[in-house]
């Protein structure tokens, strides 16, 4: 059963996971977070209804590149939140949010992201909806996106963008400009966006057309204010740590169930950032 923010602290935690699989290695639990009374007396300082701290990666995800980039406020989550209501997510992209490389349904993408999205916030109900499509680019996307916003009408869109735009060798200033159009579009339906760019692989490090295509999200996300997942850098980081251990399926392409752990859970540091500034902005609904 969902609870208001108001009404309840939150309680942070490492990350969530189904009951059904291996817990991630033990991490002291935060202690529950209330929401601080106002100060009495006329005139009195408004405060955030919201304290928490960022939910904290597993060992095998923990990398020295920032998770994230950029401080937006993700209102219409927050606003979700306050109503005593799921928030509705939209997992959107290509082979990712479509269970390519996982080993099973609950080491997907947008099955480890539902989860540790509440597992971070006490009392949060996400409704997660996966709308995944193999191959597809920022251009074909488009029409796609704005079907799915009327049907769900989702609170939040976490996009995994550009990779197959780089495999296809479009060209980065085309594609930032059908970036650009598709996160006004959202914006002006009042939509909460996190971008996710490009997974890093090694034999593509070095391909100019792939990299461009990071660098020109990276350009897009800061100009039109939208947080972004560092999942080029920190899958790079991921690799130069750990050179034993891959985050790549057998196909040494799409991610398998380490990094579809990791992307979640720099996904959720984001999302949790997004709300906070929101609230520190006292929210403002609309």
């Amino acid at each position: 059963m969902s609870v208001g923010i108001a009404a309840v602290g939150f309680t942070l935690a490492g990350h969530g996971v189904s009951a059904a699989e291996p817990l991630p290695p033990a991490q002291a639990p935060a202690a529950p977070l209330a929401a601080p009374a106002p100060a009495a007396g006329v005139g009195a300082k408004r405060r955030p209804l919201l304290r928490l701290s960022n939910p904290r990666a597993s060992v095998e995800c923990k990398v020295k590149s920032p998770a994230y980039e950029g401080r937006a406020p993700l209102r219409a989550v927050r606003r979700a939140i306050l109503q005593n209501r799921p928030v509705r997510v939209i997992a959107l992209g290509a082979s990712a949010a479509v269970d390519a490389g996982a080993t099973s349904p609950r080491a997907t993408y947008p099955v480890r992201l539902e989860n540790d999205l509440e597992g971070v916030i006490e009392g949060l109900q996400v409704e997660m909806y996966a709308r995944g499509q193999s191959g597809e680019v920022a251009e074909g996307a488009a029409d796609r996106i704005k079907a799915e916003i009327a049907e769900l009408r989702p609170d939040l869109v976490v996009w995994q963008v550009g990779t197959n735009d780089a495999v296809a060798r479009i060209d980065a200033e085309t594609f930032g400009e059908q970036l650009r159009e598709t996160l006004s579009w959202l914006a002006s339906h009042k939509i909460d966006v996190v971008l996710i760019d490009p997974q890093y692989v090694e034999r593509l490090s070095r391909d100019v057309r792939y990299t461009s295509i990071v660098n020109e999200i990276a350009t897009v996300a800061s100009e039109m204010h939208v947080l972004l997942v560092n999942r080029y850098e920190t899958m790079a980081d991921l690799a130069r740590q750990n050179p034993g251990s891959s985050y790549l399926s057998n196909d040494r392409f799409h991610l398998n169930d380490l990094g579809y752990r990791c992307m979640a859970e720099y996904a959720v540091k984001a999302i949790v950032a997004g709300i906070l500034q929101a609230d520190t902005e006292n929210g403002a609904l609309h």
